[in-house]
Parts: structure tokens; C-alpha cells; sequence
């Protein structure tokens, strides 16, 4: 389809788009942050209510979870990228009922 048969809406989607998959990172996902007592018995975890905190990355695959953990340096890229790819997939499902409305205007 070209650009001057598309509908405003439908152009500004797509061009919301284009920035998300030509240049940012995308990762299916959600986020779960874990809290947990590490065993050592001199650690501040084993003696009060402080607990180490991990951040993995779960997904389905295969209709089996699988899960990453997250080191603390990489926290902040995956955080985006799993945020970039709700918002592709907001933007599809956008663009999608535009073609679903049309088809159904036409039908």
C-alpha cells in the first residue's frame, strides 16, 4: 500500500514505528523482581528484614517459562527494550484495527 492511500492515523503509526525496529533493541518478556536471603550467616539479609534483590526476565516458549536473571549492569537496557516492545506491539495492534475496520467498511 502506498503512503497516499493510507489514512493519517494509520501514517503516523507507522512512522511511530519505524524508530522502534531499525534501531532500538526489542525483547518479549516481563520483568519480576525476586527478594531473597542468601544463606551466608554474617550477611545483613541473615539478620533482619533486608533482602537481596534480582531482577530476571520471564517469557513463553514452547509453552514452557523460561527465565533470565538480570545483572545489575544490564537492568536498564532490558528494562527498554522489554518497554520498546510493548510499544511496537501497541502500535501494531493499532494499525492492525485500522485494516480490520477497513476491510469490514468494505465487506
Amino acid at each position: 500500500m502506498y503512503r497516499s492511500q493510507m489514512t493519517r492515523e494509520e501514517r503516523d503509526s507507522r512512522s511511530k514505528l519505524k524508530p522502534y525496529i531499525s534501531r532500538q533493541g526489542l525483547l518479549r518478556g516481563s520483568l519480576t523482581l525476586r527478594q531473597h536471603t542468601c544463606g551466608k550467616p554474617n550477611c545483613k539479609c541473615a539478620k533482619g528484614s533486608y533482602k537481596h534483590r534480582s531482577l530476571y526476565l520471564t517469557r513463553m516458549k514452547n509453552g514452557k517459562i523460561e527465565q533470565l536473571f538480570i545483572p545489575k549492569e544490564n537492568e536498564e537496557h532490558v528494562k527498554k527494550w522489554v518497554k520498546n516492545f510493548h510499544m511496537v506491539q501497541e502500535l501494531l495492534e493499532k494499525i492492525s484495527s485500522l485494516h480490520w475496520n477497513r476491510l469490514k467498511r468494505k465487506g
